[in-house]
């Protein structure tokens, strides 16, 4: 299951949850700004969740960059 935050505190879900696709990195982009929006505490489980939504973002666009050549 791929979770997300919406906004601080706000419990969500990408919109590729549960499909088993990859996001594109424009919505893991977005999930990235959506989560970071306002946030001006950062716990332990808020930079585990952001290094894990980079993670998503590079792959995202490894496997676009790939696509494209």
């Amino acid at each position: 299951m791929t979770s997300t935050l919406i906004g601080p505190g706000e419990p969500g879900r990408t919109p590729e949850a549960g499909t088993g696709a990859a996001p594109s990195s424009t919505a893991a982009n977005e999930a990235i700004r959506r989560f970071v929006a306002g946030r001006t505490v950062w716990s332990k489980e808020a930079l585990a969740e952001l290094d894990r939504l980079r993670g998503q973002w590079q792959r995202a666009v490894r496997a676009e960059m790939v696509k494209a050549a």
